[in-house]
């Protein structure tokens, strides 16, 4: 019987269960077997099934922004200018955490340490320290704007009791042993340090539910009850500072804590029926798809590269009638995407009169209003 990552609560039945053999990572890249979520009736933790040898898959397969130093994912755009996660990430983490002069900050599963790096060039009086459960980028560590230590696979035993903040971002969604991760992060912290992390908001974007690596999908819930039951005080948990994330703040707590009370019946029924709801949203999107696709002739485009874009051209019964892929990302320019090449908005071809668009749902319609290139065109939009 599975039992649940944050309070080990026996799950039942999957709320959801991808239909074919054939689910996508958070690279976008597909994967065989059936995407199988479970909600945990006691914390209101949402979970998924795990890949088959999980190690192997980040320490060879697994890879974010490793062709360039400079890629980095589109956060969204402001007065028509592109925001870049990173940036973002830096400036909320600044606002939100006090470094002072010689603190040791530690970036737990860090990739290339995008926000740090950020972070330390404008405050070099940092020390900072990285670690991965590999060692591709390490060449990325070693152009860092001040000199750093680094380990990868495990940690560095010589870093014990000697951080005052550790970092993770977007990566605890991705480890089935969070007791285990968080005794680590634990053994790393001083006394009352501060542990800071970022992880996806299933609640705030949909595509969360269905990525097939994302072991864990969780809530404001569930986040509480897993710091708090792990020897963590001073848990916030901020749902705002981030589009479609949580932030989340702890305190490595003096004296030991007291085991939290777990969600009451009207919080876990209101996620459980948030569950149910994204549910039936995946388990009907590719019908949708197809009877868009069925009701048109001509060339189409996908607006969005990302995972929603992905599977939108996943579930095409035409995959070949797809000109281009359109995304405002301008790092993703000249690249492809399933072997058609991504354009920016003002290059779509005069020729396509439907755009599929494949970006979270909350945010799709007003994306596309604020394309001024395709106004008046007479262009035919498909929304998740």
């Amino acid at each position: 019987m599975n039992c649940c990552n944050v309070c080990a609560g026996a799950l039942g039945e999957p709320v959801y269960r991808s239909a074919g053999d054939r689910s996508f990572t958070t690279m976008n890249t597909p994967v065989g077997g059936r995407t199988e979520v479970h909600f945990c009736a006691r914390c209101g933790h949402l979970q998924t099934s795990e890949l088959p040898d999980l190690a192997h898959y980040y320490a060879k397969v697994y890879e974010i922004n490793l062709a360039s130093a400079e890629a980095d994912q589109l956060y969204q755009i402001v007065d028509g200018q592109p925001v870049y996660r990173a940036d973002h990430q830096a400036r909320v983490l600044r606002a939100k955490v006090e470094f002072p002069p010689g603190c040791r900050v530690l970036d737990y599963g860090c990739a290339q340490a995008a926000t740090l790096r950020k972070v330390v060039a404008t405050s070099p009086e940092i020390r900072p320290f990285l670690f991965d459960v590999t060692d591709k980028y390490v060449g990325y560590w070693e152009r860092f704007p001040v000199p750093t230590q680094w380990a990868t696979h495990q940690v560095d035993l010589a870093w014990a009791a000697g951080m005052d903040v550790v970092l993770s971002f977007f990566a605890f969604e991705h480890i089935a042993g969070l007791e285990r991760a968080l005794a680590d992060i634990k053994a790393l912290l001083k006394p009352g340090g501060t542990f800071y992390l970022v992880v996806p908001n299933v609640l705030g974007n949909a595509a969360d539910f269905i990525v097939a690596d994302h072991v864990n999908h969780f809530t404001p819930a569930s986040m509480r009850y897993l710091l708090a039951a792990n020897g963590f005080d001073a848990v916030e948990v901020d749902d705002e500072a981030h589009d479609a994330a949580l932030v989340v703040t702890a305190r490595l707590a003096a004296a030991p804590v007291p085991r939290p009370p777990l969600p009451d019946a009207v919080e876990l029924g209101a996620l459980a029926a948030s569950a149910r709801q994204m549910s039936a949203y995946w388990n009907e999107a590719s019908a949708r798809i197809r009877a868009f696709e069925a009701d048109g002739d001509g060339p189409c485009a996908i607006y969005g590269a990302g995972f929603y874009g992905n599977f939108i051209a996943a579930s095409l019964a035409s995959p070949e009638r797809v000109d281009c892929f359109v995304d405002r990302n301008t790092h993703l320019h000249g690249q492809a995407c399933w072997g058609r090449p991504v354009v920016a908005p003002d290059e779509l071809p005069e020729n396509v009169r439907r755009v599929l668009v494949g970006v979270n749902p909350r945010a799709a319609r007003g994306a596309i209003e604020a394309v001024e290139a395709w106004r008046g065109r007479g262009i035919s939009f498909f929304y998740l």
